[in-house]
């Protein structure tokens, strides 16, 4: 699989591009045949004006298992007591979702608004957890995202309100079926455990470089990009959320009955709390 080198720099006028290939190559030999083939490869590769990595390039057995584009790949026992090939979440991508969430429920940030914490917090989970419900029994590692996530965010609700555990979840604890999850009057902390393992379609796969299609890149999950919930002005989208419970969203200019995402929050009077 083949894609542009991802960077956060802006896009500058330039005579080079830099590219990136990630590939597996599997062979049903020798360990000495293998490195033959990654030897043969290099020098393949750099007909075609690329280098191969040495410090990115791996030898070794499936039943060692490796990681590629995020995923954990090994031959294992089955549940038939068969060895096949099995898609995994690795440890590494769990420890990578925690300290991200930790980082956006930081005691730094209680004074940012509650509201738009949960909006970010549920961006991070969907994207991990869409990337993720393709590999096998992903619940394992969802449920165990779920407790440490209501933990965080229980221990960030009570820091900022200065409440005790009962009182937290009195005031902001959610049901969604048989789960609890916080939430406010217009929003909720979306869970992983929510989302189930989705079985991949077979299809005719064309390739993109031969083919007169145009390429539909692959949309992967940027935790360097993702935002934290920080807003200009502190807690305005829980002043927001108050202001449209407590006025509605009806404008006070026109009379205009408005959808509570059109509405626009101009200054106001302290809010009775």
């Amino acid at each position: 699989m083949g894609k542009p080198a991802e960077t956060a720099r802006p896009c500058l006028p330039s005579l080079s591009h830099s590219f990136t290939l990630d590939f597996v190559v599997l062979c049903n030999g020798t360990k000495a045949e293998a490195r033959a083939m990654k030897q043969e490869l290099g020098e393949l590769l750099r007909t075609m004006g690329l280098t191969l990595s040495e410090e990115k390039t791996k030898v070794t057995h499936i039943t060692e298992g490796f990681k590629f584009l995020g995923y954990w790949i090994i031959r294992a026992i089955g549940g038939k007591g068969k060895m096949v090939p099995k898609v995994l979440v690795p440890d590494s991508a769990i420890t990578r979702y925690l300290h991200k969430m930790r980082r956006i429920l930081s005691p730094r940030t209680i004074s940012e608004a509650t509201v738009a914490k949960i909006h970010a917090i549920n961006r991070l989970t969907r994207g991990w957890c869409q990337y993720y419900q393709i590999t096998g029994n992903p619940s394992m590692a969802f449920s165990k995202a779920t407790h440490e996530l209501l933990t965080e965010m229980k221990r960030w609700l009570g820091r900022k309100y200065e409440l005790s555990g009962q009182a937290i979840w009195k005031r902001y604890g959610k049901k969604v079926e048989n789960a609890k999850t916080f939430g406010t009057s217009t929003v909720r902390l979306i869970l992983p455990n929510e989302f189930k393992t989705r079985k991949t379609l077979v299809r005719t796969w064309h390739n993109p470089y031969t083919e007169k299609e145009a390429i539909i890149r692959e949309k992967l999950l940027q935790y360097d990009s993702l935002w934290t919930g920080n807003q200009d002005r502190l807690g305005w989208s829980d002043i927001r959320e108050e202001v449209i419970l407590q006025k509605e969203t009806t404008c006070y200019v026109c009379g205009t009955e408005l959808h509570p995402y059109e509405v626009e929050i101009g200054e106001c009077s302290q809010i009775e709390r």
